[in-house]
């Protein structure tokens, strides 16, 4: 049976039924996490918030630590211990035919970022992919690069680059938005009309 929070509002949270699977698997109570890691982004707007809305619930909860990291960088990691070597391009869908880019050296001794994260369009970056010798990773890397290798965050690696970085309170994480974020309010309707 789900909780009231897993249906709160009539729609189902997948993010605590995974929590809950993840530590019934590890033989973990709620009580026995110490900490929690979270991808800051990019990515989808919704995810990041209700990623750190989890984080932030945990915290005020049970008083946990909260690290952060960016998602991007997690991939290049996990490219880099899979064995991956050379020039990479991680690319996330951003929406709006745009996608998130950065890139990254991957050597024998570690890997680094030598392109900064960015937003381009789709089309622009395709249009140069035969360039530079670059391999294409991301978790839908083959919509826009057939020959890319799809790969995504690794929970595991968001930890491992998190840690290191110290923990913080949940509310002084910044997500990792790339365009200013616009709400558009819906117009008023006069009283009566509908």
């Amino acid at each position: 049976m789900r909780s009231a929070l897993e249906q709160a509002g009539g729609r189902s949270f997948p993010a605590l039924a995974m929590i809950r699977r993840a530590l019934t698997e590890a033989g973990w109570d709620r009580s026995d996490v110490e900490g929690v890691a979270v991808g800051l982004g990019p990515g989808s707007y919704t995810g990041i918030r209700a990623a750190l809305a989890l984080a932030q619930g945990w915290f005020l909860a049970r008083g946990v630590s909260v690290y952060g990291a960016n998602s991007m960088d997690s991939v290049a990691a996990r490219a880099w211990e899979m064995g991956l070597r050379g020039r990479v391009r991680v690319v996330v869908d951003a929406q709006r035919r745009e996608l998130y880019v950065a890139g990254y050296e991957l050597r024998e001794e570690g890997w680094s970022q030598v392109e900064p994260l960015r937003l381009e369009g789709a089309e622009g970056l395709q249009g140069a992919a035969d360039r530079g010798g670059w391999l294409w990773l991301g978790p839908e890397v083959v919509r826009w690069f057939p020959e890319g290798r799809v790969l995504g965050p690794s929970a595991v690696q968001v930890a491992r680059l998190a840690v290191p970085a110290g923990p913080r309170p949940p509310n002084q994480w910044e997500p990792i938005y790339l365009r200013p974020v616009q709400f558009v309010k819906a117009r008023s309707v006069p009283e009566g009309s509908l």
